[in-house]
This record gives structure tokens, C-alpha cells and sequence, in this order.
């Protein structure tokens, strides 16, 4: 899809990211609604992308960037640029992207679309790199995470005052928080990148904003089998000491998301016109809520079903050219 920077692609930009820095600094109310609302600040820039171009998100990511660090801080502003703004041009870039379905051993007179397996890697991987670098502009170690641990123990203490902490049960949180928040944090956030990718789509292709077309995610939603290579090096990377452990941790922490998505993509599939599937589908979710080691399942499912569905359509000679959204 070839996109024109036209006087409409630049204002809804600049709305998308105007829109995008509002959600992020609502965040410092620290309200439930608040809470939500930052989860789906991606999703303004992404609908930007995937209807304008690439050039009309990135002026709706300066837009975002300029607004956090005027009215919040530069960590912020590199939060914002690293987790929300690249990772949602990027998105919007790519499943704008489509070539001849012959030039990849395909059928001729067909279009195929970028793999979503693809978008979510890379994803992934860019999500880690966002994480690392924040983790190293705040110089998280064992530090950092002392001050987390007895945060975390002074609010316990002020919700429930009959709970007390001994100094080794201390340290052994500490040691948790070091080890865990490297992980859970991108984790999480590939997870929300994941729902706002789903979230803007559906957006765009509501308002016909996006030549391409609607995908079947539960076929599409998988982790392609480089992401398999890609997750055992950052576990491996994981199990050093110090800031290389931790980057490897954050790092397999945003490609085990991915993977977990997927055996639950996979989980929707095979139980698709089966009798009582909803009845599955709830008893699969709350499994993860109750008891938590059995998303392990899901993310097994999803290590083995890795692979590509590539989108094909009808080709017409007017798009068989364009590679670019701009």
C-alpha cells in the first residue's frame, strides 16, 4: 500500500500522538481507569500507521515523545519511544506490506501479506530491547531491587500491620525481584502489544482505513521458528551474572509471551465448532488465574506449533508493485 503524507495523513498523526501522550500521562493519577487507558496507548499511533503510512505514525510518535517530556520526565519520554512509539510504526509499517505470491513459490495472481508470525518477533524482540535499555538507564540490579523489596514490604506492613518480615525472608524477596521483574515486565507488555495490535486492526479495518484484509488469528497468531533459536540463546544469555543476565532474562521474558499467546491461539483453533468450547476456553483461562504454572502448557503448545500462515488475496495489477507504505 503506497500512502501519501497529505494534509489529513499529518493531522490525524499529530491527534494519534497528542492522543497517545494524554493515556501515558494519565498514568501519574494512579487510577484503575488511568491503569487501562496506558494499556491501549499504543493503539492510537498504530490505527495512524496502518491507515496513513509509516510517515503519519512517526509524526504522531514525535507528537508523543515532545508531550511526555515537556509535561513528565526524559525517562518517560524514553519509556514512551522505546515500548509504545517504535514497536507501533514498526507494526503498522510491516502489515501494510505485501508482494506477489509467486516471488515466495506461492500461487500467481496473489498477494501475500506479511506474516502477523513475523510482527509479533519482531515485536518481541524490540520489546526486550526496550526493556534493557530502561533497565539500564535505571541501573536496575540488586540495588533497585532492595528499594522495590522494601517498598513492597512498607505497604504490606501498612495494609495488614500483624505481617512481619525477618531480614532473610526480606533478602529472599529481593533476590526474587531481581530475578523476576526482568522477565514479568516485558512479558506483560508483549501481551498488551499483542491486544493493541489486535485492537487497532480491527479499528482500521472497520473504517476501511487498511488494505488488508481480515486474518484469522487463531491460525495466524503463532511465533515463526527462528523465535525458538532466538529464546533458547536469551535463556541461555539469562543464566550469566549481573546486567547480561538480566538482558537475557528480559529478552526471553518478551519471546516466552509470544509463545504463550500462541498455544492459546492454538487452543482456540482446535476447539473451534466444538461442542462446549466455551466451557473450555473458561476453565483454560482461569487455570492461568489459580494456578499459575500451568500457563507452561500453553507456552509448550506454542514452542511446538511455531510457523508462518501467510495471507494471500487476490492480486490486482494496480498493487502488485507497491512494497511500501511510503
Amino acid at each position: 500500500m503506497t500512502a501519501r503524507l497529505t494534509p489529513q495523513a499529518i493531522g490525524l498523526g499529530a491527534l494519534a500522538g497528542a492522543t497517545t501522550a494524554m493515556l501515558c500521562l494519565g498514568l501519574a493519577s494512579g487510577s484503575a481507569l488511568s491503569i487501562i487507558l496506558f494499556f491501549i496507548s499504543p493503539v492510537p499511533l498504530m490505527v495512524a500507521g496502518l491507515g496513513f503510512g509509516l510517515k503519519s505514525a512517526l509524526i504522531g510518535a514525535v507528537i508523543a515523545l515532545a508531550g511526555t517530556l515537556v509535561f513528565a520526565n526524559g525517562l518517560v519520554a524514553v519509556l514512551v519511544a522505546l515500548a509504545i512509539a517504535a514497536p507501533a510504526c514498526a507494526m503498522a509499517f510491516w502489515l501494510n506490506l505485501a508482494r506477489p505470491a509467486e516471488e515466495i513459490g506461492g500461487p500467481k495472481g496473489k498477494l501475500a501479506w506479511y506474516p502477523l508470525a513475523d510482527v509479533l518477533f519482531a515485536v518481541a524482540l524490540m520489546t526486550g530491547l526496550a526493556y534493557v535499555s530502561l533497565g539500564a538507564a535505571i541501573g536496575f540490579g540488586p540495588e533497585v531491587a532492595g528499594q522495590l523489596a522494601s517498598e513492597l514490604v512498607a505497604r504490606l506492613h501498612e495494609t495488614n500491620p500483624e505481617v512481619a518480615f525477618s531480614p532473610a525472608a526480606e533478602d529472599n524477596l529481593r533476590s526474587f525481584l531481581q530475578t523476576a521483574v526482568p522477565v514479568i515486565q516485558p512479558f506483560f507488555w508483549m501481551l498488551t502489544l499483542t491486544l493493541s495490535i489486535y485492537i487497532a486492526v480491527a479499528i482500521a479495518q472497520r473504517a476501511h482505513l487498511v488494505q488488508r484484509p481480515r486474518e484469522d488469528w487463531p491460525m495466524a497468531l503463532r511465533m515463526p521458528r527462528i523465535a525458538t533459536f532466538a529464546f533458547l540463546a536469551a535463556v541461555l544469555i539469562s543464566l550469566a551474572p549481573g546486567g547480561l543476565g538480566h538482558a537475557g532474562g528480559t529478552f526471553a521474558g518478551a519471546l516466552g509471551a509470544g509463545f504463550t499467546m500462541a498455544g492459546f491461539a492454538m487452543l482456540h483453533a482446535r476447539t473451534r465448532n466444538m461442542p462446549g468450547r466455551f466451557a473450555i476456553l473458561t476453565i483454560a483461562y482461569l487455570s492461568i488465574a489459580f494456578i499459575g504454572f500451568t500457563v507452561l502448557i500453553f507456552f509448550i503448545a506454542g514452542v511446538f506449533g511455531a510457523g508462518r500462515h501467510i495471507l494471500l488475496t487476490p492480486a490486482q495489477p494496480s498493487n502488485l508493485t507497491p512494497r511500501k507504505t511510503d
